[in-house]
């Protein structure tokens, strides 16, 4: 385990950041973290600007540990209640994925391949890999390309080979090119590789607080992205719950409360 050092709070720190984080996946760190909004302040004497504070926090959800460190005063709730509502959002988000990053880790565990996967890792064959510095696979499924540039509304995406559905609209889109995508500021682009489920706690069940629940009695949510390949997929999450779908049967052993969607529509 380690973190990303202090940053200091400007979007050149934050590209530089993504740049390392890649860096120490394909360095063997698996388990990885950096202060949102950079620890050091806007030229070490202001906190950070709200642009920036969300940009971080979108990234910050997106890798292995997210969580939020500094000189000044940057907790969200001291700014405005948009930059309140977004960064909330994406908090909410980084604790419904903690199954699937935790299944990720369970297999960075048993295998060395890494939460975080540049593309070199994902595809070894594609000559892009090794010049992409900016964008990442996250965990087995998802493709996260952060927004590290000022004032932009949208940014060009290289995509990996293969049909890809856009996380927040369900748009499908095919790979192994360079795309220009939107980038409001409540959203980065993430994509989902087709044929994915993608295992998560409720939105209602991270909202109403974690609580000390064992993780086993925690209620489940699976999305379909797309239909999975041969018509089933089995998962292992990393407290032993197997996660089954096929066209005749849909459960989790042993037996827990689980929720089953279907991306089409839009998150």
């Amino acid at each position: 385990m380690t973190w990303g050092g202090d940053q200091a709070s400007d979007f050149w720190s934050l590209r530089a950041l993504v740049v390392a984080t890649l860096t120490a996946a394909a360095s063997g760190f698996s388990n990885w973290s950096h202060d949102v909004g950079g620890y050091l302040g806007e030229r070490l004497v202001a906190r950070c600007p709200k642009e920036l504070l969300i940009r971080w926090a979108q990234f910050g959800a997106f890798t292995p540990l997210m969580h939020a460190h500094g000189r000044f005063e940057q907790e969200a709730w001291t700014y405005d209640p948009d930059t309140l509502s977004i960064y909330r959002s994406f908090v909410l988000l980084d604790e419904q994925l903690t199954p699937y990053i935790r299944a990720a880790a369970a297999t960075a565990a048993r295998s060395g391949l890494p939460i975080i996967r540049p593309l070199s890792l994902i595809d070894h064959t594609d000559p892009r890999g090794w010049s992409v510095a900016d964008a990442y696979g996250y965990g087995p499924s998802l493709w996260v390309a952060p927004v590290v540039e000022a004032n932009v509304s949208e940014r060009e995406v290289p995509l990996p080979r293969g049909r890809w559905i856009d996380f927040w609209t369900g748009a499908a889109i095919d790979g192994g090119r360079t795309i220009r995508w939107a980038t409001p500021l409540h959203r980065i682009p993430v994509f989902v590789s087709d044929g994915a489920a993608i295992p998560m706690y409720p939105r209602g069940h991270v909202a109403d607080g974690l609580g000390d629940l064992p993780e086993h009695e925690r209620p489940l949510e699976l999305t379909l992205w797309g239909v999975p390949r041969e018509h089933r997929t089995v998962m292992k999450l990393a407290d032993g719950t197997r996660v089954i779908w096929s066209a005749n049967e849909i459960a989790a052993r042993p037996s827990r409360e689980l929720a089953v969607r279907s991306m089409d529509s839009g998150w």
